[in-house]
């Protein structure tokens, strides 16, 4: 009760509050689910496979603990993805959100590489995944208490080097 009190007393007294999320402490087992879904699909279009990056990871950890489901804008690529209910295995965590980035390739427009224009459709997390001259991936997964809205899972990944540039197509 007391902890309690002071968080509203912190949150009142700041005008501000900050609910904690917990940041999965990801196992090799982890890792290797991330690792192994990004380059599957790298390897199918002939892809150097992308390597782990605890920096990254790290960094998507620093971003994913807001338990805000939006682009940090920074330095890196980064792909997003929340669900419901909680769930805490998290190779299965891992593997549903990378194949849900790698089932955008269905909405892509291949003789221009663009998305196929619909506001419910997206390609950009898919073609970061196989970027060419990306290299490096880490990512985390948080789990957001009840009362953060719907998604209580969140998963951010980040790439490096970046990209998605336009005018440039991912891996020809």
């Amino acid at each position: 009760m007391a902890k309690l009190l002071l968080a509203i007393l912190f949150c009142t007294c700041l005008g501000i509050c900050h609910v904690a999320c917990q940041v999965a402490k990801l196992t090799t087992e982890d890792i290797n689910a991330f690792l192994l879904e990004h380059n599957n699909a790298r390897a199918e279009l002939q892809l150097n496979p992308l390597k782990w990056d605890y920096e990254l990871a790290r960094y998507a950890a620093s971003e994913g603990k807001k338990c805000q489901f939006q682009h940090s804008n920074g330095p890196y690529g980064e792909n997003l993805y929340a669900s419901s209910p909680a769930k805490w295995n998290h190779p299965e965590l891992a593997a549903d959100a990378v194949k849900s980035w790698i089932n955008e390739k269905n909405f892509v427009d291949y003789d221009q590489w663009s998305c196929i224009t619909r506001s419910d459709y997206s390609c950009g997390h898919y073609s970061q995944i196989v970027w060419r001259n990306t290299e490096f991936v880490g990512c985390a997964i948080i789990h957001c208490p009840s009362g953060m809205g719907q998604w209580p899972n969140l998963v951010f990944c980040e790439y490096n080097p970046p990209g998605n540039y336009i005018g440039e197509l991912p891996y020809k």
